[in-house]
């Protein structure tokens, strides 16, 4: 079961915790979790249900390629249905329900669906339901739509309030990673008015995390420092939970920021839409870990190997005590020193290739 480690954890606050709510089970995280992070910290491995024949569903990812943590958030006005729990930050009083499943998450009548999986192929609706015609309307589109879908729309009006904001920049970066920072700092350097956007709340991408170092010195640190001198460039502009959305023709591009989802207030607007014109547009997006295709790889409990990092590194989050790695790379090698030297259990590692090159002592 996954659970919190009694220390560490690069981005939480301990002396900060914060209340919340999953399916109305009362949980408690820190300031600097994701609800993510913080269902796992609290041993919920189990978040969701699949579309079509409702098997259990946990955490895959970090970040926002999350395919199964879609969970509901909020209530009557200020609900909002399929939020990813991983790139949803922790605040005090959030409420969050799983999706997809009746009569509750743990027992799930729509299982069934899975024994009868032979009798449900792809568009079987159209050939099944074909007759009477007077029920298609009346019983089985009501049947279907009730079916249909993860998370339920809205009923009430949204609370909430939006705004769209103009730009015009020389550069425009996206990701605020190492590469997203150095080629904003070039820039700036060169005398070009810079915006810098980075999706999440915190800068310099996966290289804290994996201890790297630049220019001779820790990540962090060379984050910290570049930073503070991007901010100190009247020149440039830096925001964080602001994702680019949109790269297109003549130099256009559409950047949605996140202004109140991690302090919920409703006197400022809660999301913000730029519409950029820039000169020049990077993509410093960094990549994302590509899963391995195996029988089960899509139940609870099966994550990738640099969410694990993340979790332990900037949570404190284990996802058990005992791991088994499978990999066909280098990169998993870090997650397994990285689970040891927490005090957890790695006792295979399975390596696709015929000859491993990772990085164990």
């Amino acid at each position: 079961m996954s659970h919190r480690l009694p220390e560490g954890g690069r981005l939480i606050d301990r002396s900060r915790p914060l209340p919340f709510t999953f399916n109305g089970k009362p949980m408690r995280g820190y300031h600097g979790d994701t609800l993510a992070s913080g269902l796992l910290g609290n041993g919920q491995v189990l978040v969701g249900r699949s579309f079509k024949y409702h098997r259990p569903r946990g955490i895959v990812t970090s970040g926002p390629e999350e395919p199964n943590a879609l969970v509901g958030l909020g209530r009557d006005k200020t609900f909002e249905p399929n939020a990813r729990a991983t790139t949803t930050e922790l605040f005090d009083g959030l409420e969050a329900g799983s999706q997809n499943h009746w009569p509750s998450l743990e027992f799930d009548v729509g299982e069934i669906n899975a024994s009868l999986s032979k009798f449900l192929p792809a568009g079987f609706y159209y050939k099944m339901f074909l007759w009477p015609r007077a029920f298609w309307k009346h019983v089985y589109e009501p049947f279907i739509r009730q079916s249909a879908g993860l998370g339920r729309p809205p009923r009430h009006r949204d609370a909430d309030s939006y705004e769209y904001f103009h730009a015009t920049v020389d550069v425009l970066v996206i990701g605020g990673g190492i590469a997203g920072l150095t080629a904003a700092k070039a820039a700036a350097d060169a005398g070009a008015e810079v915006l810098l956007v980075e999706q999440t709340a915190h800068w310099g991408g996966r290289a804290p995390v994996d201890g790297v170092e630049v220019d001779g010195q820790p990540a962090g640190d060379w984050v910290a420092d570049t930073k503070r001198a991007l901010e100190a460039m009247p020149n440039v502009r830096l925001r964080s939970r602001a994702m680019g959305a949109g790269v297109y023709d003549h130099g256009y591009a559409l950047v949605y920021e996140r202004l109140a989802d991690h302090a919920p207030d409703h006197s400022i607007p809660r999301h913000r839409l730029w519409k950029v014109r820039a000169g020049q547009i990077v993509t410093a997006t960094g990549a994302i870990e590509r899963p391995l295709a195996f029988a089960g790889n899509d139940m609870p409990g099966v994550m990738l190997a640099s969410a694990v990092r993340d979790y332990v590194v900037n949570h404190a989050v284990a996802p058990g005590r005992k791991s088994v790695i499978v990999t066909n790379n280098d990169d998993a090698y870090r997650t397994a020193l990285a689970l040891k030297e927490v005090g957890l259990s790695v006792p295979v590692i399975v390596d696709a290739r015929s000859h491993a090159t990772g990085p164990l002592p």
